[in-house]
């Protein structure tokens, strides 16, 4: 049986967190072991400010670090952000999103060693990946990670925050390889068996809706998730959000390779039908068919094709900064007198420019005709 906490906290005041974290925390029965080194790997997409939205709020690791602190010698707090991974954007991203603070803490340091290792995967999708070095050199991983919608997997929490231990360009190659959405859900579910955390917190007292993982709306949730579970925790997760397990390519993908059955979750403080999130807007998925299997695989690719979401460039609000065309996998942006232009015969539909984009100059549309089949 998996358990899941739900607890209500309504403010980011660092002593309500955690207090909120603590009874969750009690809620599971779950004791930090005692330990030499841990790693806590919030979700730093960019470089944005807390109240964004976009990345892991600041109070949340902290109220983590003094729950932690009694029982850890040692605190690191790493992440592979989007994009290049350099210590620079490292020192940017700390400075923005407020966890430069937390370097006040005697036994915290915050990660800008850009090196990485090797790790074999068993029985996986991939027979190896790349992980930044802090993982390798703590005892234990806690996940704390940021509900948001997401445009190539509706959904991003948890197990998806994850990916942010492979390092910098490799995530782009990774996309590459592995273009189909349920391809790429799989690597992702390989990643959690492979490094399992020993607790997953996600910070849901302000979440993000709509255009999501960066360019949606903050929505206030009140609300903090824990568990040792991560697929557990997002399945809760989703159904506070009104998604259920067929919205969602991860839990989709999770429950056919018998990672996710609702029937082995326990869900301990309050309950989905007292926290539900009403009108809570979520993205359609991306690769939705209407012909696969109903007609032959050329016809099938090219009218999918034409229905498939597409990016496009407001070049009156780009702002020249070249991310989209550093983070592009399939390199089918190109930089023209500072403005961005996308091939859309090249685009491999991943959606990295839009999830990078900082001045919100990427929209995703679909056709009118898709729009109109969806009536």
């Amino acid at each position: 049986m998996h358990r899941v906490a739900i607890v209500r906290c309504k403010t980011y005041n660092v002593d309500n967190v955690k207090e909120a974290l603590e009874k969750g925390i009690n809620l599971l029965d779950f004791e930090f072991p005692r330990l030499n080194k841990v790693l806590l790997k919030p979700n730093l997409l960019m470089k944005k400010r807390p109240d964004e939205a976009v990345t892991t709020h600041p109070s949340v690791v902290e109220a983590t670090v003094k729950i932690a602190q009694e029982k850890v010698d040692r605190i690191v707090i790493a992440d592979s952000p989007g994009g290049p991974y350099t210590k620079r954007r490292l020192e940017a991203i700390y400075q923005t999103s407020g966890l430069k603070e937390l370097e006040k803490y005697e036994k915290v340091s915050l990660n800008y060693d850009v090196s990485f290792k090797e790790a074999q995967l068993e029985r996986s999708i991939l027979k190896k990946i790349s992980f930044i070095s802090p993982y390798f050199e703590s005892d234990a991983l806690i996940n704390i990670s940021k509900l948001k919608t997401h445009r190539m997997a509706v959904y991003t929490g948890a197990v998806k925050n994850l990916f942010g231990l492979v390092p910098g360009g490799q995530k782009a190659e990774l996309h590459f390889r592995l273009q189909e959405v349920d391809k790429f859900m799989e690597m992702l579910l390989d990643i959690y068996s492979a490094t399992k955390p020993i607790l997953n917190i996600m910070d849901a007292i302000v979440g993000m809706e709509g255009e999501g993982p960066s360019a949606g709306k903050p929505r206030n949730l009140g609300l903090l998730l824990i568990s040792q579970d991560a697929i557990a925790l997002d399945y809760v997760a989703c159904r506070i959000i009104g998604l259920e397990i067929k919205d969602v390519p991860l839990l989709n993908v999770a429950k056919s390779k018998g990672l996710l059955n609702p029937n082995d979750i326990e869900i301990v403080g309050e309950q989905i039908d007292d926290v539900n999130v009403k009108n809570f807007k979520v993205p359609l998925r991306p690769e939705i068919s209407f012909v696969r299997g109903r007609a032959p695989s050329f016809i099938a690719n090219v009218i999918n094709g034409l229905l498939t979401p597409k990016p496009i460039f407001d070049r009156k609000i780009c702002i020249g900064c070249a991310e989209c065309f550093n983070a592009c996998p399939a390199q089918a942006i190109e930089m023209k007198s500072r403005k961005a232009y996308v091939d859309l015969k090249k685009c491999i539909r991943c959606y990295c420019c839009h999830e990078l984009c900082p001045a919100k100059a990427i929209m995703i549309k679909r056709s009118f005709l898709f729009e109109k089949i969806l009536k």
